[in-house]
C-alpha cells in the first residue's frame, strides 16, 4: 500500500510539472522593431560675430561703449584724422620783478591801462589766459581784462576788442586765471592783453600787474600804458602770462611716435593723409567684460595730443542655443536646435558648426525652410547665416538627422522570477557618454528608468514580487553630446510557482484528480491575466491616441466645406498643410471612395504629421495627429463614421451651406474618442454617487492641484505628472468622468 501511494504522489507530481510546462514560455532575447523614445534637452554653442562703428573727437584716447553682454574682440580698424596738440598752458612770461599800476587819484594823476604784446607765429585758439597779479583789500571796483588789437606803428593796443571779461584777482600776489566764456580762433600775428581800468572813479581803487624788466624770456614784446590814451609801446619789460591755447598745427603719427595701447601690446599708428594715421590689429581675443572699452594713445610730444579717430571694432560672441535630441528605436536620431538670434551690432551673421554626423541639415526661420538661401557647408560642418537674413524677433531653429551608433549589451540570463535582480552589462568597449535604462511591462508602461551606471558597467533592477509575468522590454539608450544610439532587450518574467503539499495529499486521497483542478486552475489565473492586461493595454491605447490628436475635421465632399473642426494643441491650424494634403490627393489621384456603405480610411505622412482621412458617403473626416493612433482608434472612426450619417445623412445630402444642424458634432466626437479627458475639469460634488477607494484618491489628487495652480480647474495631465502614465490612474479618470464627478469644461 505504501509503494502505491509513493508511487501515486510521484506520477501526480510530474503530471502536474508537465501541464504547468505546458504553459512556460521559452522566449530568446532579440532585438525589437518597434518601441519607447527617449527626447534629451541639449546646448550648443554658436559664433555670432558683428561690427561696433562709431567715432570719437577731440580726444586725447579712445573710449568705446560696448554692449554688457560678454564679447570677446577679435580686430581693430582706426583711422586718425586732425591729430595736432591739444589745449596746452603756454609760458609767455614767469619772473616777476616789479609791478605795473591801475589808479586814479585825480584827473592829473592817473593810469587807467596796461597792455603787453601777444605774437602768435601760427594759428591759435584762445581759451583764456592767467594774469599774475594781485589788487589792495581797499579796491572795489572792477576793471576788465581784454584781448585786443594790435597798432603795428606804434606797437600799443588798437581799439579792436575780441574778448572781455571781468579781471578775476584777489589781494594776495599770484596767478590768476582769466576764463573766455567762447574760445577765440586767431590766425597768426600780433595782438594785446589787456588791463582796462578806465571806468574807475574811486581813489582807492588799486590793480597790480607784475612784470619782468631784469632778465624777460621774451625781451621783445612791448609792454604799453593807458593814461589819456595808449601811449607808444617799449620793450624788456614784459608783462606776466601764459596762454592757454591750441594751435591747429597737425602731425603725421610716424614722427611723433604715435602708439595705440591694446590688451597691454602696443601697436603703431602708421601715416596716412597729412596729419592722419591708420592702424589694424588682428586676431586679437580680447574678452570685453566692461561696459566702456579704453585705447590709450602716446607720442613723444610734451603736451596734450588731440585726434578725430572712426573705428570699426570686429566682434563675437559664444551663443548658447538649447535644443532637443530625440531617439527612437525605429527611426533616426532627430536633432532640433533654437537659437536665440537677435543683431546687435552692425554686418551681424552667425555661424554653427554641427556635429560631423548630422545629415539632410535644415534651417527654419519663422516656421519657412530656408536651407536653399544660407551657406551649409558639409565639408567644414558648418551653418553660415548670413547679415540679410536676420532681423529682430524671428524665430530660427535648425533640425538634422543622425544615424543611431550601435553598442551591444553582455546579457547572460534573460528569463527571471519576481523578487529576483535583473542584471545585465554595457559590452565592452564602454563608449564614452551617458547611458540611461528604461524598462517596460508587457503592458508598454514604464516602470523604471535609470542614468546611475555602476562601476562595472551595469544597470540592476530589483524585481517585485508584485510584478506579473510576460515579456518586459528594456531600452538603453547613449547619448556623448553629439552621437547617440538606442538597443533593446526582452527579458521574460515569471511568477514563482508554490506548491500546496496538502492539495497534494488531497489529491492523492481523491484519486490523482488534484493535478487536472491545479492545471485547471493555473489556466483560469492566466486566462484573467490576459484580459487584464488587454483591458489595460485598451486604456493606454485610448489615451495615447487622445493626446496624439491635434486637429479635427469634417468636410462636406462636394462644396469642401467644413461643417465642424476642433483644435486639440495651442498651435494654430496650418491651413495650407490641410489644402497641400488634399492637393496631394488629387496629384496622385488617389481614389478612397470605392464603398459608400462602409467608410473607407488611409494613414499618410505630410511634413511630419500623421494624416488620417476617412471617406463615407457625403463626407469626410480628417484627423491630423503627432503619430499613427491604434488600431481601436480605426474603429472609432468607423463607428462615429456611421453615427454622424444615421444623425446627419439627410442634412449632408441636401447640403447648401447651413451649418445649423451639426451643432452638437463635439457630443459625438467626445462619446467616440473621449476627448474630454483633454479638456479642462471641474470638480463636482460625488452626492450618492458610489466612489471607490482609487476614485476617491484621484478626487484628493485633483484638489490639491487645483488649490496648487490656484485654479478653479485641473487637467488630466496634471493629475498624472506626479507619478508618470500609468494605465490605472487613465481608467479611473474616465470612470470621474462618465460619472459627472469631473465635469469638463468647454
Amino acid at each position: 500500500m505504501l509503494r502505491k501511494t509513493k508511487a501515486l504522489i510521484i506520477i501526480n507530481m510530474i503530471l502536474l510539472v508537465f501541464l504547468l510546462g505546458l504553459n512556460l514560455r521559452l522566449n530568446n532575447a532579440n532585438a525589437q522593431s518597434n518601441g519607447d523614445s527617449l527626447t534629451i534637452p541639449i546646448n550648443f554653442s554658436m559664433l555670432e560675430f558683428g561690427e561696433k562703428n562709431g567715432t570719437n573727437e577731440n580726444v586725447g584716447s579712445i573710449d568705446i561703449e560696448i554692449p554688457s553682454s560678454p564679447l570677446n574682440l577679435t580686430n581693430i580698424q582706426l583711422n586718425f584724422t586732425d591729430i595736432n596738440l591739444g589745449r596746452e598752458i603756454k609760458t609767455i612770461e614767469d619772473q616777476p620783478y616789479d609791478y605795473g599800476e591801475i589808479f586814479k587819484k585825480n584827473p592829473a594823476s592817473k593810469r587807467l591801462g596796461l597792455g603787453v604784446q601777444i605774437n602768435l607765429t601760427e594759428a591759435t585758439i584762445i581759451y583764456g589766459v592767467y594774469i599774475y597779479g594781485y589788487k589792495t583789500s581797499e579796491t572795489t571796483e572792477l576793471i576788465d581784462v581784454q584781448l585786443r588789437g594790435y597798432d603795428s606803428l606804434y606797437n600799443k593796443p588798437n581799439s579792436t576788442i575780441y574778448r572781455s571779461v571781468n579781471f578775476n584777482i584777489s589781494h594776495i600776489s599770484g596767478w590768476y586765471l582769466q576764463n573766455f566764456s567762447n574760445p577765440l580762433s586767431l590766425s597768426a600775428g600780433n595782438y594785446s592783453l589787456v588791463l582796462n581800468g578806465t571806468n574807475i572813479v574811486s581813489a582807492f581803487t588799486h590793480y597790480y600787474w607784475a612784470y619782468n624788466d631784469n632778465d624777460p624770456m621774451n625781451p621783445n614784446l612791448h609792454s604799453s600804458e593807458y593814461i589819456s590814451q595808449w601811449l607808444d609801446g617799449v620793450q624788456n619789460s614784459p608783462y606776466l602770462y601764459k596762454l592757454i591755447q591750441k594751435t591747429e598745427q597737425s602731425y603725421n603719427p610716424e614722427a611723433i611716435n604715435m602708439t595705440i595701447e591694446v590688451d597691454d601690446n602696443l601697436y603703431n599708428i602708421t601715416n596716412d593723409l597729412p596729419g592722419n594715421g591708420k592702424v589694424e590689429i588682428s586676431n586679437i581675443n580680447l574678452p570685453l567684460n566692461q561696459s566702456n572699452l579704453i585705447f590709450p594713445v602716446y607720442h613723444n610730444q610734451s603736451v596734450e595730443l588731440v585726434f578725430n579717430v572712426s573705428y570699426i571694432l570686429e566682434l563675437e560672441n559664444d551663443l548658447a542655443s538649447p535644443g532637443t535630441l530625440h531617439i527612437s528605436e525605429t527611426h533616426d536620431n532627430h536633432w532640433s536646435v533654437i537659437p536665440i538670434i537677435n543683431p546687435d551690432f552692425s554686418n551681424y551673421t552667425v555661424k554653427f558648426n554641427f556635429p560631423q554626423s548630422w545629415l539632410d541639415v535644415n534651417v527654419l526661420k519663422n516656421d519657412i525652410n530656408i536651407t536653399g538661401i544660407v551657406d551649409i557647408n558639409y565639408t567644414e560642418n558648418d551653418i553660415f547665416i548670413p547679415t540679410n537674413l536676420i532681423s529682430e524677433g524671428d524665430l530660427w531653429e535648425i533640425t538634422a538627422r543622425s544615424s543611431k551608433i550601435d553598442f551591444s549589451l553582455d546579457v547572460s540570463r534573460t528569463e527571471f522570477l519576481a523578487g529576483q535582480e535583473l542584471k545585465f552589462f554595457i559590452s565592452e568597449p564602454l563608449l564614452d557618454g551617458n547611458y540611461t535604462f528604461n524598462l517596460n511591462d508587457p503592458y508598454h508602461d514604464k516602470i523604471y528608468t535609470s542614468s546611475n551606471i555602476s562601476e562595472s558597467n551595469s544597470f540592476t533592477y530589483i524585481i517585485p514580487s508584485s510584478a506579473i509575468d510576460g515579456d518586459y522590454k528594456a531600452y538603453i539608450y547613449w547619448f556623448n553630446g553629439t552621437d547617440a544610439g538606442v538597443t533593446t532587450q526582452i527579458f521574460v518574467i515569471t511568477l514563482p510557482f508554490a506548491i500546496n503539499w496538502s492539495l497534494v495529499v488531497s489529491v492523492i486521497i481523491v484519486v490523482g484528480l488534484t493535478s487536472a483542478i491545479s492545471a485547471s486552475s493555473y489556466m483560469l489565473i492566466k486566462k484573467n491575466r490576459k484580459k487584464s492586461a488587454a483591458r489595460k493595454e485598451t486604456i493606454f491605447n485610448r489615451c495615447m491616441d487622445i493626446l496624439n490628436l491635434n486637429y479635427l475635421l469634417i468636410i462636406e465632399k462636394k462644396s469642401s466645406l467644413n461643417i465642424y473642426d476642433q483644435v486639440f494643441t495651442d498651435n494654430k491650424l496650418n491651413t495650407s498643410l490641410i489644402s497641400g494634403f488634399l492637393e496631394a490627393i488629387r496629384t496622385f489621384g488617389l481614389d478612397i471612395t470605392g464603398s459608400e456603405e462602409h467608410s473607407q480610411t488611409i494613414k499618410l505622412e505630410y511634413k511630419n504629421s500623421k494624416i488620417i482621412m476617412s471617406d463615407f458617403k457625403n463626407f469626410r473626416i480628417i484627423f491630423i495627429m503627432k503619430d499613427i493612433p491604434s488600431n481601436q482608434f480605426f474603429d472609432s472612426i468607423e463607428a462615429l463614421s456611421y453615427e454622424i450619417e444615421e444623425k446627419h445623412g439627410a442634412h449632408l445630402k441636401e447640403f447648401k451651406g447651413n451649418l445649423q444642424p451639426f451643432k452638437n458634432m463635439e457630443e459625438l466626437i467626445k462619446k467616440h474618442f473621449g476627448t474630454s479627458f483633454l479638456y479642462p475639469l471641474k470638480v463636482v460634488g460625488t452626492g450618492k454617487t458610489r466612489i471607490s477607494a482609487t476614485e476617491k484618491a484621484m478626487i484628493g489628487r485633483a484638489m490639491d492641484s487645483m488649490e496648487k495652480n490656484k485654479s478653479k480647474y485641473c487637467y488630466t495631465t496634471q493629475l498624472m505628472q506626479e507619478k508618470g502614465f500609468s494605465s490605472k490612474d487613465v481608467e479611473t479618470i474616465f470612470s470621474l468622468i462618465d460619472k459627472k464627478v469631473f465635469q469638463p469644461i468647454i
